[in-house]
């Protein structure tokens, strides 16, 4: 009996998960403490992403009908994402994260949170909320980029000038990528 497609979704989606969480743990974490193109543009994606893919699993149908009440249209779920996401960018909770192991730990576990929220709120909000919050957040990730590209200070002061360099333009590929994926879903239907 051939395996169906939501078998292999699933195996996927714990696949990215194991991966981004396997970064903060030794001897792997090693690789985000030397690299913040590493823990911005590989680990804290694939976190969100994974995260926001977790609807997929019966469990978190159970959380979304929880949250639901105060989740309407997705627009909490949006705001609080954003907080976080935003948090994540600023350089000195990057810094944290690296030095701080239990704060990688929160890293993860909000990521994955924002991640999930996102998710849920894309099947719940209109076209109209979904542009604001992701325009916004998009701006915001291609300002950052920019900044990381063109600056001659380093901001971060646990990576290098050139590791923040190629930070940034991962920055704007991400943020190129998030549009086309947003405007392809948003078509599809």
């Amino acid at each position: 009996m051939p395996l169906n497609q939501s078998f292999w979704q699933r195996m996927s989606i714990l696949g990215i998960l194991i991966i981004a969480i396997g970064l903060s743990v030794p001897p792997f974490r090693a690789i985000i403490e030397q690299s913040m193109f590493m823990q911005m543009v590989i680990q804290m994606p694939l976190l969100f992403i994974g995260g926001a893919c977790l609807n997929t699993f019966s469990i978190s149908k159970k959380i979304s009908q929880n949250i639901a009440s105060w989740n309407v249209f997705g627009l909490t779920g949006f705001m609080l994402a954003q907080t976080i996401l935003i948090y994540w960018m600023l350089p000195i909770s990057i810094d944290r994260a690296v030095v701080i192991p239990l704060v990688d730990v929160a890293k993860v576990l909000t990521l994955m949170i924002a991640g999930f929220l996102v998710g849920d709120a894309l099947h719940k909000s209109p076209a109209a909320l979904q542009l604001f919050f992701i325009g916004y957040f998009v701006a915001m990730m291609i300002w950052l980029g920019m900044y990381f590209i063109y600056t001659d200070m380093r901001l971060c002061n646990a990576y290098s000038l050139n590791s923040q360099y190629w930070t940034g333009y991962g920055l704007c590929a991400i943020s190129i990528a998030t549009v086309a994926y947003w405007s392809w879903r948003v078509l599809k239907k």
